[in-house]
């Protein structure tokens, strides 16, 4: 694309990003005509998928020149939080198929020419072992949760890097092992029809694996979060995680609509609570607290989002605050949605108990994401932890030893990214 066409290209990509949401709502009917598949088949049916990579929202994330949308974050989440209203499934699968890329524009470019760019994998957990090679890895590994994997074109794995002695590799930066993340084309992956949970059934995460795969260098991401090949807004802050929250909503308003709706519904002969069912004042309460908690979560994590997005303008990566704050809106969003998922639950009694209703697969589909490493309450202690320590000499003091739920590079690391490379 060139510097000229920029003004055209910006008009443009406007545009599409405001097609996201009504591509979202245009696809309502065949989603929910097609729920019944989605839950027993434990994957969403190939043309769905067709049709919202084609229509754009599984190329958000896609940069333009790739013939993505690159979207501003905050009309993708919109249209995340209307598709997870629809489906908690297919809802995820618009998180995690979002159309990232690490590959620089003249390794994408022929991949794009011949397929669809769907990819599925791990990055939270280091089960591979990668060797380098001559212009290239050599990695093995098996992964769980890879949702989305049934239709992926291409997966991918996290691993740790072994030296020739068989010895892990530490990065120099943060001293921790060194991951890199290889791409894997699908015909090199064992794709493992194993996935069998209480909820978010329909998304196919089951593991994947590779054995002894070479993967060329300019297929794997080599320094982590201290590399971007694509040096933008979009891509200077973990937006996409941000779907966490966004997922959380959707699934919480799905809820609200499906408790009004039974409150309408005529009562089974005899049962008084049924016929009671909208009367009580608990059950008022609890529509109103509901309605209350979607509004405010979309209000806080609309407000996260828009602020980090501006300090990406002038900073790659944001600013370190924003970093922290998007990990703390996530937390927050999904565990309090989580919360009144259950006391809008609670309400509806016996007809939300029976396996195939909505409101039974709603319920089943918020328990299951909020049980994600990513979103755990457990982790708002690193929040705690920034907010105790950024003003002392020697802060912010963040731990990062174990799952990065804070985005790097962190400051308690002076060196710079350049001298990992």
């Amino acid at each position: 694309m060139s510097i000229t066409s920029v003004a055209d290209a910006t008009a443009s990509s406007q545009r599409r990003e405001t097609d996201l949401l009504e591509l979202v709502k245009s696809m309502e009917s065949v989603i929910r005509e097609a729920e019944p598949r989605i839950e027993t088949e434990g994957r969403v049916p190939i043309e769905i998928i067709h049709q919202l990579y084609d229509g754009g929202l599984f190329r958000s994330f896609l940069p333009r020149e790739l013939s993505g949308l690159e979207v501003h974050p905050v009309q993708w989440l919109e249209a995340i939080t209307e598709l997870s209203r629809i489906n908690g499934s297919v809802g995820w699968l618009g998180m995690l198929h979002a159309g990232g890329t690490w590959c620089e524009p003249e390794v994408m470019a022929p991949i794009i020419e011949k397929d669809r760019w769907i990819t599925a994998g791990n990055l939270g957990r280091a089960a591979g072992k990668a060797y380098r090679v001559d212009g290239g890895y050599r990695i093995s590994g098996k992964w769980p949760f890879c949702s989305g994997s049934p239709e992926a074109t291409y997966l991918y794995g996290r691993a740790m890097l072994y030296d020739e002695n068989d010895e892990l590799v530490i990065h120099p930066v943060d001293g921790n092992p060194w991951y890199i993340t290889g791409y894997f084309p699908r015909q090199d992956v064992i794709i493992h029809d194993d996935w069998d949970a209480l909820g978010l059934r329909g998304t196919g995460s089951g593991h994947i694996e590779v054995q002894d795969v070479f993967v060329p260098t300019e297929m794997v991401n080599e320094l982590g979060v201290h590399y971007r090949a694509y040096d933008r807004p979009l891509y200077r802050a973990p937006f996409n995680l941000l779907a966490h929250s966004a997922h959380a909503i959707g699934l919480l308003e799905a809820a609200l609509d499906e408790f009004t709706k039974q409150v309408h519904k005529a009562a089974a002969h005899g049962s008084l609570r049924q016929a009671r069912l909208g009367n009580e004042q608990i059950h008022q309460h609890a529509a109103g607290k509901t309605d209350a908690v979607i509004r405010s979560l979309k209000a806080f994590l609309m407000d996260a989002t828009n602020a980090a997005y501006e300090n990406a303008q002038d900073h790659g990566p944001v600013e370190y605050e924003h970093r922290v704050r998007i990990h703390q809106t996530n937390v927050f969003c999904v565990q309090t949605a989580n919360e009144a998922m259950h006391y809008i639950y609670q309400q509806t009694g016996s007809p939300g108990i029976f396996r195939g209703t909505r409101i039974e697969r709603i319920f089943r589909d918020m328990t299951v994401a909020a049980q994600h490493t990513i979103v755990g309450d457990a982790s708002m202690d690193r929040v705690g932890q920034y907010l105790l320590t950024k003003d002392l000499p020697s802060g912010p003091q963040i731990d990062v030893s174990s799952t990065g739920f804070i985005m790097g590079p962190h400051p308690q690391f002076d060196t710079k990214a350049s001298d990992a490379e």
